[in-house]
């Protein structure tokens, strides 16, 4: 299995999802992939995470979902960086820019509390978006259905390929024992510091295998009619 045909796999099971739904209220990886964690978010959010065969080692993928099923899909490596994503809903793909001028570092963060980036992603159609800014532990934990997860902010300034560009800052949780964030509070500012958008997407459950609502395929808290236009991040 290949970073390319992995999307399309996940396309294919997006169609599908409606079905799946309402027939079994359960959500299936792409053929040669495992679950190990199902997240129930605030704001009619949640994501099922997995592996998958032929993937390099310490890849994991993530699919988020709303009421309406399945609108984001992204893969992360070893130290969280973005390998790649792809909106479902929009069909926009972006992978990892090359020769990233800083690294996204969760070794980094884990062992200095702090951890700085500068890098890019690039879609299929060449546009290019930079991020920079830094993630920082904040000494705070807080547990969830038995799992320790850290309390991070951050700040990123992000440039899109029309040059426009904004703040992105909010908290985040981390798992070390999964290797991986899980989004909090988040709010994107102008250049002006207006505010453009908010949201509360805090984990309120992690389920794991052979719990109930592991793999689930609708979102539980928060929900009511959503706008899924942002799947395109």
């Amino acid at each position: 299995m290949t970073r390319f045909t992995l999307p399309l796999a996940l396309l294919a099971l997006t169609a599908a999802a409606p079905a799946v739904a309402q027939e079994t209220r359960q959500w299936q990886p792409p053929e040669g992939c495992t679950g190990f964690l199902t997240v129930q978010q605030r704001g009619c959010m949640m994501s099922n995470h997995y592996t998958c065969e032929g993937d390099a080692e310490g890849d994991q993928w993530r699919v988020d979902f709303v009421e309406q099923g399945p609108v984001f899909a992204s893969r992360i490596n070893y130290e969280t960086e973005w390998v790649e994503s792809l909106g479902l809903v929009s069909r926009v793909r972006s992978t990892l820019g090359d020769d990233p001028e800083d690294p996204a570092s969760l070794t980094e963060l884990l062992e200095t509390g702090v951890d700085t980036y500068d890098f890019t992603t690039v879609t299929d159609e060449g546009e290019v978006t930079r991020y920079r800014g830094a993630d920082m532990l904040q000494g705070e934990t807080i547990e969830i259905d038995g799992h320790e997860l850290e309390v991070m902010t951050y700040t990123t300034e992000v440039e899109d390929a029309d040059g426009m560009r904004t703040r992105q800052e909010g908290v985040n949780y981390v798992s070390r024992e999964h290797r991986l964030f899980l989004p909090g509070t988040s709010r994107t500012l102008d250049v002006d510091g207006e505010v453009l958008n908010e949201r509360d997407n805090s984990p309120m459950k992690l389920i794991t295998p052979g719990e109930p609502g592991f793999f689930a395929s609708s979102p539980i808290y928060d929900c009511g009619v959503q706008d899924i236009s942002w799947g395109s991040e």
